[in-house]
């Protein structure tokens, strides 16, 4: 049994599903993602007999750019964003809030 049988034999359903799992996970994780492409292409190049670790270097930062530009296109507010809007919600008034609460139970669990 070759793998080109094996991979005949997968429903279509799986490997759509599959290749959206690999390219949600390949914009996640850019950085390793955008290293392997390039180790692939450097391998490529030298199993075609002129190793071009430059042609490698360029496709990686290509790749990287583009799941980069993806990224940025459908994520949202980043998590170091502390200028993004909070549509009303103010996160100190809350804090102020808890930590009193907590202050108030630490006080009546005493007696």
């Amino acid at each position: 049994m070759t793998a080109s049988t094996i991979i005949a034999d997968i429903p279509t359903g799986f490997i759509i599903v599959a290749g959206i799992v690999v390219l949600v996970l390949a914009v996640r994780f850019r950085g390793p993602m955008s290293i392997a492409f390039a180790a692939l292409c450097l391998l490529g190049t030298w199993n075609a007999g002129e190793a071009q670790p430059i042609i490698a270097a360029l496709m990686g930062v290509a790749f990287y750019s583009v799941l980069a530009l993806i990224a940025n296109v459908f994520g949202g507010r980043g998590e170091f964003d502390s200028e993004a809007p909070a549509a009303g919600y103010d996160y100190a008034a809350e804090q102020a809030r808890l930590a009193s609460e907590y202050h108030r139970r630490d006080r009546e669990s005493r007696f």
